[in-house]
């Protein structure tokens, strides 16, 4: 089946890619470098994974292989209409949760159908695609190192390098702590956590049926289950020097990257002290930052039944984490509100926390579900704001000139750090409508097939330019590290945008071409002015004095990323 390398439609985007070829060597290194990747299958991993779904169990948060009943009926069902409407709206909810489940069991059945598949194979590739922003993603569906936990955990490097030296043995223990959880702290008190763990992530390991107490409770737990199975294989070993081959992905993660860039782009002293982007002796927590000032907020508010709830409930790291961290990609309030109610049904989900909150009104004067994330809602984009100042500036600008270029009918186009060209080709859509036959008359029925007109719409291209933007920049970043570690020797990657996967012994050496791409990026340059000029020749020129000043930039020395342990950890 032929893939193009670029994932558009549009062939005269598609040419221009291929003709500027010689533009961008950085974007061919790269997703050849990832594509020479060989990997195998986990596995110890697939036999537990497989036993566990098999049994229908829920360890590890797989999904119940059984749906939930539907409500019992009501007796007066058929006679009272406001019994009726009740049991209806629980019954949707039961429906619509059985359908999700349904769907998490089909991809379960797919990752571990396609991991048996593959099971004796000694090597296997993935090969990747670029989207209109130059991020890379597998083209297989399913089972690939950009899945969720089990697909990861599925896959080893099928070339391994020895654990040679004390930083190496580091590494993959960290990687061990992150997937269990431990991501927050230092990382000496990583490696600590492993260490005073050792004797339940070797049990885990021999014996993973009897012990689901301790690694079904991690945050990745199939990954950690996988670090469990190299850990015990290292001690095996012997432990000697240079004796024990590693075939384990280990990740090192960005602190939201999208932050990152921002307050890199701007010199931020505030955003680059909250991502990381300053050295210090424990790693910033941005996502605190906001649950503390959303706690502080909610401190401030009246007396009412919904502050009492929430105070109880409690507001952490996790409450505001997915709202934070997507604020740089276009978050709504609206948004917000959904993310902190998805948040709830996980907590409930893997049973850490019920949510007190009813999914519907039920009279009992409590507030629903949807009444108090939307108060909670309010406070978390107010925290946000207060937080994140620097990155909303640019927002508001990138917003502003990206609906000039629309109302030229041009799309936003710009070119990257690694010269891709992108080009926003956001089209309104038509509502199509047609005639059918029924029975012997013909009649218009109006469907939801939409099409494309050649009308840019300038308020999806509003919406989506700073996502774009952010995307555009984080792609460059990893294409930059992924050719300068290829460069000095790293040969296995699984990088998921901002997670850089590769064997323990080339952690450190990946982390530093990771900050050292990201200098070379912004130090030295204003990347929004770049950006400025370019798609200053896309505005008409009668509107070109409409285009705001350019956000100012603050004080941040970029170069302090090279000592920042924990910008990629």
């Amino acid at each position: 089946m032929h893939y193009n390398l670029f994932k558009s439609r549009n062939r005269a985007f598609l040419e221009e890619m291929t003709n500027r070829a010689d533009d961008m060597p950085e974007v061919y290194q790269a997703i050849n470098t990832m594509q020479n990747t060989a990997f195998t299958i986990n596995k110890k991993v697939y036999q537990v994974a497989n036993t566990i779904f098999g049994n229908g169990s829920i360890v590890g948060k797989l999904p119940s292989t059984e749906d939930m009943p539907l409500p019992p009926k009501p007796k007066d069902i058929s006679t009272n209409p406001v019994s009726r409407k009740e049991w209806k709206q629980k019954a949707s909810i039961v429906h619509n949760y059985n359908a999700t489940l349904k769907s998490k069991r089909l991809l379960i059945t797919k990752l571990l159908g396609v991991a048996d598949t593959y099971e004796n194979e000694p090597e296997i590739y993935f090969p990747l695609q670029y989207d209109f922003r130059s991020r890379l993603y597998c083209v297989p569906m399913f089972l690939n190192y950009q899945g969720n936990d089990l697909a990861k955990s599925l896959l080893l490097f099928a070339k391994g390098k020895p654990l040679q030296t004390d930083e190496d043995l580091k590494s993959l223990a960290i990687h061990g702590a992150n997937t269990y959880g431990q991501d927050k702290k230092p990382l000496e008190d990583r490696c600590k956590w492993v260490e005073d763990n050792e004797e339940a992530i070797i049990a885990s390991a021999k014996d993973p049926h009897n012990h689901y107490e301790f690694w079904a409770k991690a945050d990745e737990p199939y990954q950690f289950l996988a670090f469990c199975f190299e850990w015990e294989e290292f001690k095996s070993s012997g432990e000697g020097e240079g004796d024990f081959v590693t075939h384990l992905p280990c990740y090192s993660d960005c602190t939201n990257s999208g932050l990152q860039i921002f307050s890199g782009m701007l010199r931020d002293e505030t955003g680059g002290h909250a991502t990381n982007l300053i050295k210090k002796d424990v790693p910033q927590d941005v996502y605190q930052e906001v649950a503390n000032k959303t706690l502080e907020l909610l401190k401030e508010m009246d007396d009412t039944i919904y502050k009492k709830m929430w105070l109880d409930y409690g507001i952490n790291r996790k409450t505001t984490k997915k709202v934070t961290m997507c604020i740089v990609y276009g978050l709504t309030q609206y948004s917000c509100r959904a993310y902190i109610e998805e948040h709830l049904k996980e907590m409930e989900e893997d049973k850490i926390k019920k949510c007190p909150f009813p999914k519907l009104k039920d009279g009992s004067g409590i507030p629903s579900v949807g009444q108090a994330t939307n108060y909670l809602s309010k406070l978390v984009w107010k925290a946000i704001g207060e937080v994140i100042v620097s990155a909303k500036e640019a927002m508001l600008w990138l917003q502003t000139i990206s609906r000039l270029v629309s109302a030229n009918g041009l799309p936003v186009t710009f070119t990257t750090p690694t010269g891709f060209k992108v080009q926003m080709n956001y089209f309104e859509m038509r509502k199509q409508r047609i005639y059918t036959q029924m029975g012997e008359s013909m009649v218009q029925k109006k469907v939801t097939i939409q099409h494309e007109t050649k009308k840019i719409d300038s308020r999806k291209v509003s919406n989506a330019i700073s996502p774009c933007f952010i995307h555009a920049l984080d792609a460059s970043l990893m294409q930059k590290a992924v050719c300068l570690a290829s460069n000095n020797g790293v040969s296995s990657f699984a990088c998921i945008h901002d997670s850089f996967g590769v064997l323990a012994p080339d952690v450190e050496k990946m982390k530093a071409c990771v900050r050292q791409s990201f200098v070379d990026i912004f130090d030295g340059r204003n990347v929004l002015e770049d950006f400025c000029k370019e798609i200053t020749l896309q505005v008409v020129k009668k509107k070109r004095h409409l285009i705001p000043a350019l956000p100012k930039l603050r004080n941040l020395d970029i170069k302090g990323v090279l000592d920042s342990d924990y910008f990629c950890s």
